[in-house]
């Protein structure tokens, strides 16, 4: 497939954006993809993938990604958005209500935001996929990113069948 098309591959979500009261505008066609910044558009199983093997190391050697998860404590503004958040080269690093933290790196543009949390060790992920960005206020940027937190959370916190 050609890296550099216009549009997105079929199939995808569409995705909306809102910009005050009753604007829910589609932007599906209007998402730009900024090479030069390494933006990158992928599929949910593909980032879970390629996330749990950076952690897991098997995308870097070890010393390089101890690199990235040498963190200092995220701004004041971003701590609203990731409290006891902690900042590392590419990494959020953030607490689990369970205990421990996870690894992190949200993105989103024009409609789409993508939220991902990945265990130390690689050996559990979720991602959180939307299209519909709430970007109309403060307020609902918030609700959207809390619940997408909790669900990423709750995903990493559950034990599954087996599990001690």
């Amino acid at each position: 497939m050609d890296g550099h098309l216009p549009t997105l591959p079929s199939p995808h979500a569409k995705a909306y954006q809102l910009f005050g009261p009753g604007s829910r505008v589609d932007v599906t066609d209007q998402i730009p993809v900024d090479h030069e910044s390494l933006s990158w558009v992928t599929t949910t199983q593909d980032e879970n993938h390629f996330f749990r093997a950076l952690l897991a190391g098997r995308v870097l050697p070890a010393r390089q990604l101890a690199k990235m998860k040498q963190t200092v404590p995220v701004s004041g503004q971003a701590q609203q958005m990731w409290p006891e958040g902690r900042y590392g080269l590419g990494l959020v690093e953030r607490p689990l209500n369970c205990g421990g933290t996870y690894w992190s790196h949200e993105g989103g543009d024009g409609g789409y935001i993508t939220l991902n949390g990945v265990s130390d060790d690689g050996g559990r992920s979720a991602v959180v996929s939307m299209s519909e960005a709430r970007g109309d206020s403060l307020e609902h940027i918030m609700e959207q990113e809390n619940a997408a937190s909790a669900l990423i959370d709750h995903a990493l916190c559950v034990k599954g069948p087996g599990a001690p």
